[in-house]
Order: structure tokens, then C-alpha cells, then sequence
């Protein structure tokens, strides 16, 4: 994959991600091989790095809660990696602002 469309690739999820996480904090970190993007909900990290090292291309994915973490890692930065991306982040972001709620408590 070219740099130029690593790049796009990169935005275009970048974005997506940005409107599931409106109500969390961001930051974003850029050298040459890789860029983290980390998002706050609270107590609830999602962090998120792009490896774009020339054949070498991958994603890894970290959710950090008190009442789970979750690590992901993705070869190459395709439609498919993009699509997982996405699913996860919206199911623990899910999880993250509306924790399930424990029936026996509420009795």
C-alpha cells in the first residue's frame, strides 16, 4: 500500500471513529512508522495504533475499563481490518457509556 492511501486509509477511520466517540476525549500522536490514536470515556480507554511500515502494516487495538480490557491486533490495513476496527470500537464504546445493568441489583 502506498503512503498516500495509508494516509486516506487512515483519516477515513479516523472519522468514523470520531463520530462513534463524540462524547469522549482525544488525543493523537504521529512519528514515521505509526500513529496512536487514544480516546477517554471516563475511567474507559480506547487506544489505537496504526503501524504503517512498508509490508508491514497492522493495527493494534486496546480497550483499558475497571471492568474489562480487551487487545486486538489486525495484519494489513484493509477493508476487512477497517470493518473490525469499527465493530469494536462501537460494541466496547457501547459498553462503556451504558454498562449492562445487574438484575440482582436492582431488587
Amino acid at each position: 500500500m502506498e503512503k498516500l492511501e495509508m494516509r486516506e486509509w487512515m483519516s477515513a477511520l479516523e472519522e468514523v471513529i470520531d463520530n462513534k466517540l463524540k462524547k469522549w476525549e482525544k488525543g493523537r500522536i504521529e512519528n514515521g512508522e505509526c500513529v496512536q490514536v487514544r480516546w477517554q470515556f471516563e475511567q474507559c480507554h480506547i487506544i489505537l495504533d496504526v503501524f504503517w511500515e512498508d509490508s508491514h502494516e497492522h493495527v493494534q487495538f486496546q480497550f483499558h475499563g475497571p471492568r474489562s480490557k480487551h487487545h486486538f491486533v489486525w495484519d494489513g490495513l484493509t477493508d476487512r481490518t477497517f470493518n473490525k476496527v469499527v465493530d469494536r470500537v462501537g460494541n466496547l464504546a457501547m459498553l462503556a457509556m451504558y454498562p449492562p445493568i445487574d438484575p440482582e441489583l436492582r431488587e
